[in-house]
């Protein structure tokens, strides 16, 4: 396996489909008494298919790096990332495996390249989105030593808590 950077001209806007298979969710239960309580349940579900289209280089992303990794010539996994400089943490916006080519380490691979990159940037943490609903995702940040650091009940709709999607940030110090 071989990481090569990606010229962001070439790539600009590049489709990831980001589809994925889940049995699981992390529920958000918000209690409001005289404290707010929030709990977050990994519960099963019923396996469900879900996803988005992403693109690669999109214009709220200042100064994307970009890595990915080929078989020939077809790009089969890529990483993008950027560096916060009003708060020094690197966000990794997307990694994306092909579909044929999971479980195979390339995610793994490009994490790994991702958190050196940001070190040798001098960030101070890395940081991503995941939705509650994407338990593969979250399973493998997980594994990666990423923890829950915060959460948006609003970021994709007025009823993320119902509809079992909401914004997960996860991260980890460098």
């Amino acid at each position: 396996m071989k990481i090569v950077t990606l010229d962001i001209n070439e790539y600009k806007g590049f489709e990831l489909d980001c589809h994925y298979v889940t049995k699981f969710f992390y529920d958000v239960i918000i209690k409001k008494k005289k404290h707010i309580e929030i709990m977050i349940k990994r519960k099963k579900t019923k396996k469900k298919e879900k996803g988005f289209i992403a693109n690669l280089c999109e214009s709220h992303i200042e100064k994307p790096n970009v890595f990915g990794i080929f078989d020939k010539k077809k790009l089969v996994a890529v990483i993008e990332g950027s560096l916060e400089t009003w708060n020094n943490r690197y966000r990794i916006w997307n990694l994306w495996v092909d579909k044929k080519y999971r479980r195979e380490g390339f995610a793994t691979y490009l994490f790994k390249h991702m958190i050196d990159y940001a070190v040798t940037l001098n960030a101070r943490a890395v940081i991503l989105e995941v939705q509650s609903c994407n338990d593969p995702a979250i399973s493998f940040y997980l594994s990666q030593g990423l923890h829950f650091v915060g959460l948006n009940t609003m970021e994709y709709s007025n009823d993320d808590i119902q509809n079992k999607e909401v914004r997960l940030e996860m991260g980890r110090r460098l």
